[in-house]
């Protein structure tokens, strides 16, 4: 059981370094620093304040590039019964659970995965970020965790509740200030602390926040251009020989009319700005986000003929950036199989070795299916159809679909090229 100096050096901890994910949490959100700065002194001129949330952009970009097709697992000893308990447990909940903490790790630059048995006796993960959730590394090469600590509270309790794992069990707390009491304790199924942290990179750096400067300045130009728009700012009203207070200007401005004496002059002085200069700027600083975060915009230079291949290469960047990033995420699942071969041994008494397992990344971009097709056709007999079947887009779980295929053969007279076997002849 974990002492509760320890706990509470580590709510310390967590309170600490809460301002600077709030922060990334507030980009994505659409939260930027134009909404709240201060007002223009002048109540009569437009205020507008536009913002452009490239940080969710980004984000999402990420995210669907790694995660919007399915993981595929596959079975080095070509283990079908270990492959179908896997399907059986995780196909309800994985894929979203994915996506939710990719998408943790993208805001945030790490996030927390917990796993943990179910109230209907199931095994299953969940995901925290670090605004609620801190740990603590054993020191060893590994870098394994031996503590985490969530703070939390319930909707509509005030109550502030704290939880703890550790190598052996799960503990609930209420913290009272700097007081904490006890009110949950239990062995966890697991044979060493059930929390994995998961970085987005070697750095733990969040995918936007080197582009928040760019955000912002790129947020201040629109806003300025459309106030200047509004407020009619790029020509001036003149009037020559008329002897007005700023009072009766103001007057004649709301009720839009003008008076002026016998003689006077109006006309408008215009600006001779350069807009196309504004526009370049602006094009500038977009191509600068894209830049930093290794993204291609692609409603630029595509046309709608262009093939996999040519996307494929103007996402290299992107590609290396997501080949590192999968190198990441791969450990955290191959953490999740450990955790669940070790739930399966105790709960239902059967043994897996999750070693076996390998997984694979399908990035979602645009394929030639057909091209694909032909491919896997000619190798038939060259490589194991597993392997090939595993490269069609649109199989999640290609042991599953061979055993499928089988017994469709089977129930409708096939052999294995598909020939009718006619009994009468």
């Amino acid at each position: 059981m974990v002492k509760d100096e320890l706990i509470l050096k580590l709510l310390k901890e967590l309170d600490k370094q809460r301002p600077k994910y709030t922060k990334l949490l507030n980009y994505y959100e659409g939260k930027h620093k134009i909404l709240y700065d201060k007002a223009k002194v002048d109540e009569t001129r437009a205020d507008e304040r536009a913002f452009f949330n490239y940080c969710r952009k980004t984000v999402q970009n990420y995210t669907g590039y790694l995660l919007g097709k399915a993981i595929n697992y596959t079975s080095r000893s070509n283990d079908k019964e270990f492959l179908n308990t896997i399907e059986l447990y995780f196909s309800h909940w994985e894929k979203s659970h994915n996506i939710s903490l990719k998408q943790q790790t993208e805001i945030f630059g790490h996030a927390f995965e917990v796993s943990f048995v179910n109230t209907d006796g199931q095994f299953q993960s969940t995901y925290f970020n670090p605004l609620e959730m801190i740990a603590l590394h054993d020191g060893s090469i590994d870098r394994n965790i031996s503590v985490g600590v969530r703070k939390y509270k319930v909707e509509y309790d005030d109550t502030e509740y704290v939880d703890v794992w550790d190598s052996d069990e799960y503990c609930r707390y209420t913290l009272n200030g700097q007081v904490l009491k006890l009110i949950e304790q239990k062995t966890h199924f697991f044979s060493n602390c059930p929390v994995t942290e998961v970085a987005n990179n070697d750095s733990k750096k969040s995918a936007f926040e080197d582009i928040i400067p760019i955000v912002d300045i790129y947020n201040r130009i629109q806003s300025t251009a459309a106030n200047e728009i509004e407020d009619h700012r790029q020509a001036y009203l003149v009037i020559e020989n008329a002897d007005l207070t700023q009072e009766a200007a103001q007057k004649m401005k709301e009720n839009g009319i003008i008076l002026t004496p016998a003689g006077a002059k109006v006309y408008w002085a215009t600006k001779t700005g350069n807009g196309s200069f504004v526009k370049d700027m602006l094009k500038d600083w977009q191509d600068e986000i894209y830049i930093q975060t290794n993204q291609v915009n692609l409603n630029e230079n595509f046309s709608s003929n262009t093939s996999g291949v040519s996307i494929r290469l103007k996402l290299q960047e992107l590609e290396n950036i997501s080949a590192i990033k999968e190198s990441i995420f791969e450990k955290t699942l191959k953490k999740r199989l450990k955790l669940f071969c070790e739930w399966l041994d105790k709960a239902k008494n059967k043994q897996y070795d999750w070693r076996d397992i390998q997984v694979s990344f399908t990035r979602n971009v645009p394929v030639d299916e057909a091209s694909i097709v032909t491919m896997v056709k000619e190798l038939q007999g060259i490589l194991p159809n597993e392997e090939l079947i595993s490269w069609l887009p649109r199989v999640t779980n290609p042991p599953v679909s061979i055993e499928r295929l089988k017994e469709e053969k089977d129930s409708y007279g096939l052999d294995n090229t598909g020939q009718g076997l006619l009994d009468d002849e």
